[in-house]
């Protein structure tokens, strides 16, 4: 089944396209797009040929126009420099993918700001997977679309796993000590969502603090999860300082974690609200309506999930609703004004709360997502 990807690029412009290991990249760069010229640096001989000579690049295309793809260009990011005098000397339109932006940053890929956007993908949306879409299931097993369709997506998802650990972190020499790096992983998809606390992580971990956030940072580097940052400029109340971090995917924090969900319960809450969580970045990616993603944390334990563009809060709730979900919220509007006060639940119909916080089925908040001023 052929899904239409929510990712639009603009004919004109060169992008880099960056995106986690099978979000669908090389899938909608050749049959979206069209490409003149393909470069498949996981093929081994077209790797091999440009990672000894990356020149080769510009002594095959200078001459052409249209459209030239590179699949993976941080395995020879050396390719960068290459595409950038391309860029600046030729009418060659590039599309470049990555799924590091770690070694891109390194090799310069800054600056070529105003030549060449970039631009996310993520994996499958609501909207885009809402026809084959079932709520537990995905939260279950994710959105990555080999996994979507997969016959065992159990088992999918741990040689995902395990491609991860091989390709991006051996391949590239991102640590040393890959016993304690596979530990924080698994602890990494445990604390997810929480406040980030480096020193309990290291302690687990069996390595220092440094290390621990150093982990993340590859983590955030590699695009297997986000940095939630804290919403601060509140004066009623101190807010915490202290983000919080989401792996990018349901499915690949239950399998690092051997997590089996069942209804009514915390785990299954935490996951549906790591899920929204991710839909707003993901809205924020495809539609760029939401400039900030935030949330709140009072010292005194009281909190919003999400506070988009200074002006939306949100709380997540997988269960019933009650006027009590709304005291964070609440407390966030004596401090700020706020344009919308929602609670996203799995209720089936949208309703008013007397304190005038509005409870939204979680398809209602989705679809305002991408409408969201």
């Amino acid at each position: 089944m052929v899904l239409k990807r929510r990712l639009d690029l603009d004919q004109r412009r060169s992008y880099l396209l960056l995106g986690p290991r099978r979000v669908g990249k090389s899938t909608f760069l050749k049959t979206e797009l069209k490409p003149d010229v393909l470069i498949d640096l996981l093929m081994s001989d077209v790797y091999f040929d440009y990672r000894s000579r990356p020149s080769l690049i510009r002594e095959r295309y200078a001459h052409m126009t249209g459209t030239i793809v590179i699949d993976e260009v941080q395995r020879v990011p050396e390719l960068v420099s290459e595409v950038h005098w391309m860029l600046e000397n030729t009418k060659v339109r590039f599309v470049l993918s990555g799924s590091s932006a770690r070694r891109l940053r390194q090799e310069g890929t800054t600056n070529l700001a105003g030549r060449l956007r970039t631009q996310r993908m993520a994996p499958l949306t609501w909207q885009e997977c809402r026809d084959v879409f079932v709520l537990e299931d995905r939260l279950q097993y994710g959105m990555l679309p080999p996994i979507v369709f997969s016959d065992d997506p159990s088992l999918d998802l741990k040689d995902y796993c395990g491609e991860y650990l091989k390709e991006e972190v051996q391949s590239e020499g991102l640590v040393r000590n890959l016993p304690a790096f596979t530990r924080f992983l698994e602890m990494a998809a445990f604390n997810n969502a929480e406040l980030l606390n480096y020193a309990t992580v290291a302690r687990d971990c069996g390595v220092s603090a440094k290390t621990v956030a150093e982990y993340y940072q590859i983590l955030e580097d590699t695009l297997l999860g986000f940095f939630l940052e804290p919403f601060t400029k509140t004066r009623k109340r101190r807010a915490t300082q202290t983000r919080k971090f989401y792996y990018f995917d349901c499915g690949v924090s239950n399998t690092l974690l051997g997590r089996r969900l069942s209804p009514r319960t915390p785990e299954f809450g935490k996951v549906f609200e790591q899920w929204l969580v991710l839909e707003a970045f993901h809205a924020a990616f495809y539609e760029r309506r939401i400039e900030h993603i935030q949330f709140w944390r009072s010292s005194g334990g009281l909190e919003v999930d999400l506070l988009l563009n200074e002006s939306t809060a949100v709380e997540f709730k997988s269960g019933r609703v009650h006027d009590a979900d709304a005291q964070g919220i609440l407390a966030l509007a004596e401090d700020i004004p706020l344009k919308n006060k929602w609670i996203v639940s799995r209720e089936e119909i949208p309703r008013m709360l007397a304190c005038g916080v509005e409870v939204l089925p979680w398809q209602d908040y989705l679809t305002r997502l991408a409408y969201l001023d």
